[in-house]
């Protein structure tokens, strides 16, 4: 029987006023892997931070498996010295400790007995459990020559995978992991996927990624309305059982819904008909009232039991089950006059000895639905930026016709304005009043009109994106520029993000290491470098 790593039951945890988690509870065992999924705001994160001991629940029991080692991956790195190097970064670490002291123990024949008490501790805290560095380096595609580099020099996407290696090489019990997929390559993922099978501890993965969730995870805990629901098995599972979950659903409230219609229409047929008692044969007038008073207290009684039964009904109503959906996300694009949108001819960029791409020639038209692939560092974004105007080519050139009208949205959404509020960015960028931006929120169903007054500094990753998405159908573009559009967005969005570009009828070129997305949106493949 696998070990029980964490427990914890009837927890509430609020914000304020806002009431994040009502009584939820949950086990993890060792061997279970865990997605994580729910609406943008709905406590992913801090779900994760509870487990991670980085927050604490209001109240509940909590109970861990003794000397339980954590290790938790956050979508935002910060550093707490951003002088130390990647290989401090990533080594740095109660264990390095231990060893270290061990090793000087050795040297010193007086302190063996100090050595044995260290390695004990060393054995409980898994240290024989850590992977070796150079296998996760390879894996993440992170070059040796960066470890001696402070981690300050590291771009965002190196910083991640630097974080990300540092809790794999840990090996912990428990390894919570929000987005790991961000910044990662086709490659990567594939690696990750086998790295976390291999893995003899638990695991929770927040991920926007649908066929990295299939590949990595074996249990799915949903939160939803400040609940939780644990199912067993992939991500496919779940929405299978979600299938049979709203069948059933459906069934109940529309047999509901019939009996509620059919008991409003037999009171009305009760309480206006005229019937009377079967009039008497043998003209006996005492015996028929008799008879008409036995009748009509058989109605009234009737009449009664059909009330308190819609009287019951109604004090139970089922909503209808039919699930949430974003259906206001469209994008009414401004008009294309020629087929070609956008012609590249004879492009290169290089950054020092690395040559990203030589002598490209491609043509951009409309209703193209083109997917930019290859490795990390081949040029992908660099191209996407060339293309927006947003970067200089080194030699050829990229030409427009004069209708074209691009909008472009970032993989870390840092084209936002951060020191300013979304009613100022929006006020100041498309002319809207507060009350002009809170209706085209709520037309498009992206939600957030709490947030508008908030500095985009303030808000996650996930609420600025859905800023930005709105942005982008208020520029009515003709071209979409796309850099990892998947990353951040809860599953909802998502699929009415998806839906909303297989409607577009200008042109679309993305860069996405998600599987799913590619599957539905693209039509045709540029590959660059090798990958």
């Amino acid at each position: 029987m696998s070990r029980l790593l964490v427990q914890f039951s009837h927890l509430f945890k609020s914000f304020g006023s806002l009431s994040l988690f009502e009584d939820i509870s949950l086990s993890i065992n060792e061997g279970d892997v865990f997605a994580l999924i729910g609406e943008n705001g709905a406590g992913k994160t801090t779900l994760l931070q509870l487990l991670a001991g980085t927050a604490q629940a209001d109240s509940g029991s909590f109970n861990k498996a003794s000397g339980l080692s954590v290790g938790f991956l956050q979508q935002e790195i910060v550093l707490t010295n951003a002088s130390a190097s990647v290989r401090e970064f990533i080594e740095g670490s109660a264990l390095s400790d231990l060893e270290k002291e061990m090793t000087a123990c050795l040297e010193d024949p007086t302190r063996l007995i100090e050595w044995a008490e260290l390695h004990e501790k060393y054995e409980h805290l898994g240290g024989y459990r850590k992977i070796p560095i150079e296998q996760v380096l390879c894996g993440l595609k992170l070059e040796s020559s960066l470890l001696d580099l402070p981690m300050s020099c590291l771009s965002s996407g190196q910083r991640i995978r630097a974080a990300l290696a540092k809790a794999l090489i840990e090996n912990p019990d428990l390894l919570l992991l929000d987005e790991p997929t961000n910044h990662l390559d086709q490659e990567m993922i594939q690696w990750l996927e086998a790295t976390l099978r291999q893995r003899e501890g638990a695991c929770v993965i927040l991920s926007h990624d649908r066929n990295f969730l299939n590949a990595a995870c074996n249990r799915l805990v949903e939160i939803k309305s400040g609940k939780l629901a644990s199912y067993g098995g992939s991500y496919d599972f779940y929405l299978e059982e979600q299938e049979r979950i709203l069948e059933r659903q459906m069934k109940a409230y529309f047999a509901q819904e019939e009996e509620r219609a059919s008991l409003k229409q037999k009171i009305k047929e009760v309480t206006f008909s005229k019937g009377k008692a079967t009039p008497s044969k043998d003209q006996n007038i005492m015996a028929y009232d008799k008879r008409g008073e036995k009748h009509q207290k058989s109605l009234q009684h009737k009449l009664d039991a059909m009330k308190r039964r819609l009287e019951e009904i109604e004090s139970h109503l089922l909503a209808h089950p039919r699930p949430k959906s974003i259906k206001g996300l469209n994008f009414v694009e401004s008009p294309l006059a020629s087929s070609v949108a956008i012609e590249i001819e004879h492009a290169s960029k290089a950054y020092g000895d690395k040559v990203l791409f030589s002598n490209l020639c491609k043509s951009i038209c409309k209703g193209d639905r083109i997917l930019i692939t290859g490795p990390n560092g081949c040029g992908k974004t660099t191209l996407l930026k060339a293309i927006a105007s947003n970067l200089p080519l080194d030699e050829g050139e990229i030409r427009s016709v004069p209708t074209v009208k691009i909008a472009f949205l970032d993989q870390d959404v840092e084209l936002l304005p951060i020191d300013q509020t979304p009613l100022q960015y929006f006020e100041t960028r498309f002319q809207l009043s507060e009350e002009d931006l809170r209706r085209e929120l709520h037309k498009a169903a992206l939600g957030g009109t709490d947030l508008l007054k908030r500095p985009f500094s303030t808000l996650s990753t996930g609420q600025r994106k859905r800023m930005l998405l709105l942005a982008l159908v208020l520029e009515k573009p003709n071209v979409l520029l796309l850099d990892e559009p998947t990353n951040h967005l809860d599953f909802i969005t998502l699929e009415a993000f998806e839906k909303a570009l297989l409607d577009f009828q200008g042109a679309i070129v993305a860069v996405s290491h998600d599987a799913t997305f590619i599957e539905k949106i693209s039509t045709q493949e540029w590959q660059l470098g090798n990958g």
